[in-house]
């Protein structure tokens, strides 16, 4: 159900993209993103995003993004006093959904920028521990390369997506027990792309 809700929004906003292109203000943006976990929740994710935005004025503009996100992800690890450690990871088909504003520093046609985007992602796998599906935020800064048609840019981002994961003790002096370590796999972004 949630995968066919957000092919159909994805769908959706593309297809609107052309109708609205010619609006005064209007601005369409496709990125890459490709990111290292700076942490072991979480070794790395890539992906793509399409945002649909509106510009006011020659600085400031704001939007809706959505994504999809391939990641690596830690979700189960257990504490063997005999046996020693062991974790399972997956791999993950992430759909983030976004609020996205961005304030460009200069009107000139390099200019420096920042970004706040803050969502949710949905975790549309197999696994039946959805350990990324959550809240998440992540700033940007980078830099405009503007043409008189598109704009091309470069980006760094910290991304904070909030993880959980499973966590089981194994001892022969006390009873084994598990329980859930919540946190934030944090990952540090690079996203390039174009601007319409």
């Amino acid at each position: 159900m949630k995968q066919r809700l957000f092919i159909l929004l994805l769908s959706s906003i593309l297809s609107i993209s052309g109708v609205f292109a010619q609006n005064s203000g209007y601005e369409l943006t496709v990125e890459g993103v490709g990111a290292i976990g700076v942490s072991n929740l979480s070794k790395y994710n890539v992906g793509v995003s399409v945002i649909n935005g509106f510009r006011f004025g020659t600085q400031l503009s704001v939007g809706l993004g959505v994504g999809f996100r391939y990641a690596e992800t830690l979700y189960y690890f257990s504490e063997d006093n005999t046996l020693g450690n062991y974790e399972s990871r997956d791999n993950k088909f992430l759909f983030p959904i976004f609020a996205h504003v961005k304030y460009n520093f200069t009107k000139g046609d390099i200019a420096p920028f920042i970004v706040g985007d803050i969502g949710y992602t949905f975790d549309l796998g197999k696994n039946p521990n959805k350990n990324l599906e959550a809240l998440f935020v992540e700033p940007v800064i980078g830099v405009d390369f503007k043409s008189p048609k598109t704009t091309w840019f470069i980006g760094l981002g910290a991304n904070v997506q909030q993880h959980h994961y499973t966590y089981f003790h194994i001892s022969d002096k006390v009873k084994s027990s598990d329980r859930t370590i919540k946190g934030v796999a944090p990952s540090l972004a690079l996203h390039f792309g174009v601007q319409f």
